[in-house]
């Protein structure tokens, strides 16, 4: 109620005053729209100095060299042109990247050290570069002025995989065996200093959980910075098994005794418990335990000697032993 009393009071204001559009007012308006206009498109007719950025990308590198520096990805342009075809280029920013053809470039030796390091100066791409993005701009300068190239004795090396897959086994399940990669070593290359560096590549890190079945796929390899690959994914196979506990009597013996010596333990015998998968179980004898006490600590020890697990299967786990501690006594032969 109240806003149609305000248009009420303000439609009577205006018919009271009168108010209508001054049509002169219109005309200027009109008249000065126009001239603008005129004056922008005569203003594209005049040639202008602006700069404008083109992306840049390089190919056919030596194939026995490798780059061991960055290389600039855009060049800054200072061009001259008329302002309407600059205009469109402001606009649209349609330029494609310039491919620099690095076999092609007249390079020049800068330095020599550990690398190799050479130079070529943009002012003598300038041609090429106003054929590719259009006749009608002329380039007055570059930058940068000129291109540097650090170049690296391309060197080889065999390198095993290393897993870095978190996997884990469902209850009563366990690993058979070790992780397995196919291939289990790559070939890398790159600049020598930094091939040095490398013993090893590591697969990506995944997290397998509640495995109950054998697991195969093709996993990624970390990428490793200025280094190529001869194989960027491997094969993994992981073999799963249920498992059982196992236990084994194994002898004792007594390490570093002198000759004129015997050392009685008690017991004489160690018992180890362990867990492996089922397909191995009757592969697990005592003979493939050593369990030692060292001579050498009685003189630390008042009464008892530690027990130590020297050789155990790769293919147990969760390896347990008692006693962890023995009696002794030293005899004279």
């Amino acid at each position: 109620m109240v806003a149609k009393n305000i248009e009420d009071n303000i439609k009577k204001f205006l018919d009271k005053k009168n108010l209508k559009a001054d049509r002169r007012l219109m005309v200027f308006l009109f008249f000065v729209a126009l001239a603008t206009l005129f004056w922008f498109l005569n203003q594209l007719e005049e040639e202008y100095v602006t700069e404008i950025s083109l992306p840049v990308r390089y190919t056919n590198f030596p194939s026995e060299k490798i780059l061991a520096n960055e290389l600039p990805d855009h060049f800054e342009l200072r061009v001259r042109g008329y302002g309407y075809k600059l205009l469109e280029y402001k606009i649209s920013n349609k330029f494609l990247p310039y491919t620099i053809d690095v076999n092609s470039l007249t390079l020049r030796m800068h330095a020599q050290s550990s690398y190799a390091k050479f130079f070529s100066l943009t002012s003598l791409l300038s041609q090429d570069i106003e054929d590719q993005i259009s006749s009608e701009l002329d380039i007055v300068s570059i930058r940068p002025d000129t291109l540097f190239f650090e170049f690296a004795d391309r060197i080889f090396k065999k390198v095993p995989v290393v897993s870095n897959l978190i996997a884990e086994p469902a209850e009563q399940y366990m690993i058979r065996g070790k992780i397995q990669f196919l291939p289990d070593s790559i070939t890398v290359s790159g600049a020598d200093p930094i091939i040095d560096t490398i013993d090893q590549v590591y697969t990506e890190t995944i997290e397998l959980s509640e495995l109950s079945d054998d697991y195969q796929d093709e996993i990624q390899l970390e990428k490793i910075s200025s280094v190529k690959f001869t194989e960027n994914e491997v094969k993994v196979n992981i073999n799963i098994e249920k498992f059982t506990e196992g236990s084994q009597i194994v002898p004792l013996n007594v390490i570093n005794v002198p000759d004129t010596l015997v050392v009685r333990t008690f017991p004489k015998d160690v018992t180890v418990t362990y867990h492996v998968v089922l397909s191995d179980y009757e592969k697990v004898v005592p003979q493939l335990f050593e369990a030692v006490v060292d001579y050498n600590e009685s003189a630390n020890q008042e009464n008892k000697l530690n027990i130590s697990i020297l050789n155990s299967p790769d293919y147990i786990r969760s390896l347990r032993f008692n006693p962890k501690k023995v009696e002794y006594i030293i005899e004279r032969k």
